[in-house]
């Protein structure tokens, strides 16, 4: 009788906006989650039971920095994940018969959904997305394009692309982890998330803005500015810290643009190459008051325009019900 949910480690955002969903499941439905995504994670944001799997099932993008992706390394990898997929296709369905799965979530494999499970992908963009842009991907493009027509349906998260390989879709809005303020200190404040792979900024530059604090999750190269404060993970959490600062300067990925719009925090953030989420993420960026999209040299060289970033509580916050909403569809479709 239990939910199994595929999860993409490609970054953080998936998980992040699958432990929004998750988390509120009822106690009484057993949840798996398979993912290579860190389990400290989601041990921290996933309080109610469930038994995490250390297996993957997609590669997503294979990067050389956090703005620039290596097509030949992911069509390598692709096709070596693909028939690590279909090899173990039969052991997988036994697996989700053994345990009584009665419903599979993805965000966002597509193998998943051709296992005879009802499935849910829970998604704003798919690889389909990704890889049509890139040369020599048509036929996974229309291997994966197959794929997800398989799936029940589509809960189609807030900044989508438009996705019409699912033949059958709902919206449920902005899928955001939703956060509190907290008080980080005196003065401006600004939060720099530099992903799994950093950011090429001239750190030691940052000491030119006096008025600014800077903190950050991830300890750039040293020397580190003075006003510059590296915090640990478990210090605070994400959401709040987003919640907390005058601005969050990052590239624009799903988890961290919701929870900016969520919290009302300005954004400054860099063009992304590559990435075909980024013009949906980038028209809503712009349509909010919050956006501030600067051209590459001048985001990578620290050439942000904090003298003008609004007060605090001065750019709007938009609501994030999907998860609420999501909820109720999975347990819906589970109980059938």
């Amino acid at each position: 009788m239990a939910i199994v949910a595929y999860v993409s480690g490609h970054g953080l955002g998936h998980s992040a906006r699958e432990v929004t969903i998750l988390r509120d499941l009822p106690q009484e439905i057993p949840l798996y989650v398979k993912t290579v995504a860190p389990e400290w994670f989601w041990r921290a944001e996933v309080k109610r039971s469930f038994t995490l799997i250390p297996e993957s099932f997609d590669v997503g993008c294979l990067q050389t920095d956090s703005m620039t992706v290596d097509q030949a390394a992911t069509k390598a990898a692709w096709e070596a994940q693909n028939q690590r997929n279909e090899a173990r296709r039969a052991d997988e369905i036994a697996w989700l018969k053994s345990i009584g799965a009665r419903l599979v979530v993805t965000d966002v494999a597509s193998f998943p959904l051709t296992l005879g499970v009802p499935s849910v992908c829970v998604a704003n963009f798919t690889w389909v997305d990704i890889y049509a842009e890139y040369a020599g991907f048509e036929a996974i493009v229309a291997q994966l394009e197959a794929e997800y027509a398989q799936a029940t349906l589509l809960l189609e998260a807030r900044l989508a692309l438009p996705m019409a390989y699912f033949p059958r879709r709902e919206s449920v809005g902005l899928v955001a982890r939703v956060g509190e303020a907290c008080v980080l200190g005196r003065g401006r404040s600004a939060l720099i998330y530099a992903g799994n792979w950093g950011m090429p900024f001239p750190w030691p530059s940052l000491e030119r803005f006096t008025d600014w604090t800077f903190y950050t999750l991830t300890p750039p190269p040293k020397p580190w500015p003075r006003n510059l404060v590296v915090l640990a993970r478990e210090t605070v959490r994400h959401e709040n810290l987003v919640a907390s600062v005058d601005c969050v300067i990052s590239k624009a990925g799903y988890g961290l643009v919701g929870e900016c719009m969520a919290a009302g925090t300005p954004l400054i953030y860099g063009p992304r190459a590559g990435f075909a989420e980024f013009a949906a993420l980038d028209a809503a960026l712009q349509a909010w008051d919050g956006g501030i999209r600067l051209e590459s040299e001048a985001f990578l060289s620290a050439s942000w325009p904090l003298e003008s970033i609004p007060a605090k509580g001065s750019v709007s916050s938009l609501p994030a019900p999907a998860a609420a909403a999501s909820v109720e569809r999975l347990v819906a479709i589970w109980r059938v």
